[in-house]
């Protein structure tokens, strides 16, 4: 059973890259260059925590492991 990914804002997406490179302002500057998906909902961007694995690993899609570490 897949879950739904919720959307976080740019600030989110910072907290949880906290301590590295990937600052809001990093962030915000691939959303707007397209390098990172988003959608723009009012004058925010939203975009997922798979969208920024993804460009993390060269746009190679992240499969989540499950508890028994298994591809889910």
């Amino acid at each position: 059973m897949q879950t739904k990914e919720l959307p976080l804002t740019i600030a989110a997406a910072a907290k949880l890259y906290t301590g590295t490179s990937l600052t809001a302002s990093a962030i915000r500057r691939l959303v707007r260059t397209g390098e990172i998906p988003s959608r723009k909902i009012g004058a925010k961007y939203l975009i997922t925590a798979t969208a920024i694995e993804s460009w993390l690993t060269g746009g190679q899609l992240v499969q989540p492991v499950d508890e028994e570490g298994g591809a889910s």
